[in-house]
């Protein structure tokens, strides 16, 4: 076995275990304490909302430019990372301190909480400096094909770190404002371990001089480059945590709270998706590579039957025992009346899969600075959408405005592709699976009474899952389910 299929299912095992230890806690630990929950996320997001500021992309540059300093054999590659993050540091810093006065009245205007920024700064602003670097230190550990370590030192210990600060302090054993200086020492934590183990592999080149040693020309490209990823990241940034930032500052850190239980269910959804575009990412490119419009178009269908179908499986799942899910966590009554706003990320997640990768196919295109435009385009409507929806509808409001603001992006992405390449994801059965989507959904709506019931809610599920996968077997949607079902099943039958 390779290093590259070692990493992937190492990686794999560590994102599961990510996900049961994240699933525990979010039922039993978490809504222990909202708030303090809430301020977590509220501080988190915003440092990283912070951190895409500060790092103006640099860390885009890591893996784009490795390969030319390993073939020139210019050392003091991590040097120049490192430089060029703290200058950007420093220039951010200098802006927002200059403008610190406009940009608060602005805000403050707009009926934001900008006390709440004044008071969590000794941890947000560490916090966004500390992401810039651990950053660019997991995407050079990259470089040497090494994923699990980067993602166990940085992801999967805040699954464990957070709920440890949680019970701390339900057990008074710290208080919130100790509580938040755990979570900036956790990061510098973060920073030496991954620094220790770079040097493990060889990839710390700390060398002094390295401006000098570089080409003008190269700098020039390499700025060039990174000021367009800081685009790309920023408006990422806007898309996927604006809406927990712009709850905290314009409702209370309860809601926060109650907003990231459903965001963590809902990412659950999507989690096959990461991995279908680890995989066909390569595909799409060596398919451009080679001209095969063909392949593309076949990668394109297959992706978003197989992961519209597994979207459906998993939300039906969850969905229809939404009820369950309440009675059994901790306090699990105080999200009951919320539970829309689970329905609404969900089906985003739905639509982000059945349109599956168009924005692989667009980003390996000639095409690809389109992208950037869709994202910018997406990033806004999210932000106008997020301030008057979450004034109007609470955090429904800010679950709609994510909702139709993908769908909008997805729609754009979608339509793009057809018209560039003549090509779309859809087939004639997919619109069948989409009534027992539609079923889905409404049959807690429309029978409340019965989903209370934890034996039935979990018997109509199952009933339902089985009868889904037994249409989808007989409409012989994807070849790839359809084989995994010939074999596994009968196996199962014997």
């Amino acid at each position: 076995m390779g290093i590259v299929q070692r990493q992937s299912l190492k990686n794999s095992i560590v994102n599961y275990l990510g996900i049961i230890v994240g699933g525990l806690s979010t039922m039993f630990i978490y809504p222990l304490d909202w708030e303090l929950y809430g301020e977590i996320q509220f501080s988190l997001s915003t440092a990283i909302l912070l951190s895409a500021f500060f790092s103006l992309g640099s860390h885009a540059l890591v893996n784009k430019y490795f390969p030319y300093f390993e073939s020139t054999k210019t050392k003091g590659f991590i040097s120049l990372l490192f430089i060029y993050s703290t200058l950007n540091i420093i220039l951010i810093s200098a802006l927002l301190y200059l403008f610190k006065g406009p940009f608060s009245t602005i805000l403050e205007l707009g009926g934001f909480d900008v006390d709440k920024i004044t008071e969590n700064l000794f941890i947000i602003l560490p916090l966004g400096v500390l992401m810039v670097y651990i950053a660019v230190l997991r995407a050079h550990s990259f470089n040497f094909g090494r994923i699990v370590y980067p993602d166990i030192i940085s992801n999967f210990s805040l699954k464990i770190i957070v709920p440890a600060i949680i019970l701390l302090s339900y057990f008074s054993l710290i208080n919130y404002n100790i509580a938040g200086w755990v979570l900036v020492f956790y990061h510098i934590v973060i920073v030496i371990l991954l620094l220790l183990y770079l040097n493990s592999l060889n990839g710390l080149d700390f060398k002094s001089g390295i401006l000098k040693r570089v080409e003008r020309s190269k700098h020039v490209e390499m700025v060039r480059y990174m000021l367009y990823g800081a685009m790309n990241h920023v408006g990422n940034i806007l898309v996927y945590k604006i809406d927990v930032v712009m709850i905290g500052l314009l409702l209370s850190s309860t809601k926060v709270g109650y907003y990231s239980i459903f965001l963590f269910l809902s990412v659950v959804i999507e989690i096959p998706t990461k991995a279908v575009f680890q995989i066909t990412g390569p595909m799409i490119s060596k398919a451009f590579d080679n001209n095969n419009m063909n392949e593309i178009r076949k990668l394109y269908k297959s992706a978003s039957a197989n992961l519209y179908v597994i979207g459906i499986i998993l939300f039906s799942l969850i969905w229809l025992n939404i009820e369950t899910f309440f009675a059994v966590m901790t306090n699990g009554e105080d999200l009951v009346m919320f539970k829309t706003v689970f329905l609404l990320l969900a089906l985003t997640k739905i639509i982000d899969m059945v349109t599956s990768i168009n924005f692989s196919i667009i980003s390996y295109s000639r095409y690809f600075r389109v992208n950037t435009l869709f994202i910018f385009t997406l990033a806004i409507s999210n932000v106008i959408l997020n301030y008057y929806l979450i004034n109007s509808y609470d955090i429904v409001g800010a679950a709609l405005s994510t909702g139709i603001s993908m769908l909008v992006f997805n729609i754009l992405k979608t339509v793009f592709v057809m018209i560039k390449y003549k090509m779309h994801p859809f087939t004639w059965p997919m619109i069948i699976i989409s009534l027992f989507l539609m079923v889905a959904i409404c049959l807690p709506l429309l029978l409340p009474v019965v989903f209370k019931s934890i034996v039935l809610s979990i018997l109509i599920s199952g009933s339902f899952v089985i009868l889904f996968i037994f249409v989808v077997y007989k409409l012989n949607i994807s070849i790839e389910i359809n084989r995994f079902i010939d074999k596994y099943g009968a196996k199962i039958l014997k």
